[in-house]
């Protein structure tokens, strides 16, 4: 095994189970082979015991690197100093992301070979789920939002950028991506913040920050 610096190996590691993401999200990981998984990271079998020492160390990374991102988007949504608008959209943000880096396949595989990790998910999914909530649930209270159910906003979101996270339903319906971001993002902002500071935001530039997600996504 070649030496690999500490911070080069982390960081590389991080770059190989991004190639993971999509074919795990979709197809699961319990029927990969380790050969299956050198394949998708363009690896030879040798090259990748250079960074991983087993399939659950594999997943184990990506479990990490997917609460990580996720966590880095809750710190600016429980700021208070950071005004709604922006904190909507790091909420629009994180569950775009969320949806990208999980789904209910990848999770029931979590779950049956690597408990300790499901749980360690599930708690952070549950920590990320309270940030949101309370950041709901003040807006509310201080009449920037509508009086809504938080609990049935956070479950919308799931819902519905699960479906457009999956190429085969935005066929299926003749959707683009970026469209279909764009007027959920719009209709969700109608739906939340109250008119008057729906007018304030007006100006917000919302194909920009959509090819900025588009941008992040594909960097997965």
């Amino acid at each position: 095994m070649r030496k690999i610096a500490p911070d080069e190996r982390q960081r590389l590691r991080k770059a190989y189970v991004k190639k993971l993401i999509h074919v795990i999200r979709t197809q699961g990981f319990l029927s990969l082979t380790i050969q299956d998984i050198a394949d998708l990271m363009n690896l030879s079998r040798a090259s990748l015991y250079n960074y991983f020492s087993s399939k659950e160390d594999i997943i184990m990374e990506l479990t990490n690197l997917c609460i990580n991102y996720i966590n880095e988007f809750g710190q600016t949504i429980s700021n208070e100093e950071v005004s709604y608008s922006l904190r909507f959209r790091k909420v629009f943000e994180q569950a775009v992301f969320s949806a990208a880096y999980t789904s209910d396949i990848y999770l029931n595989d979590l779950k049956r070979s690597c408990p300790h990790l499901y749980e360690k998910k599930m708690q952070s999914r549950k920590e990320q789920a309270s940030i949101i909530h309370t950041f709901y649930q003040n807006g509310m209270k201080e009449e920037v939002f509508n009086k809504l159910n938080a609990s049935i906003l956070i479950i919308q979101d799931e819902i519905v950028l699960e479906r457009f996270v999956n190429t085969s339903f935005l066929m299926e319906e003749g959707l683009s991506l970026k469209q279909s971001l764009i007027d959920y993002y719009v209709a969700k902002k109608t739906q939340v913040f109250k008119p008057e500071y729906l007018k304030s935001t007006e100006n917000e530039d919302i194909n920009e920050m959509v090819d900025c997600v588009l941008k992040k996504l594909a960097a997965i």
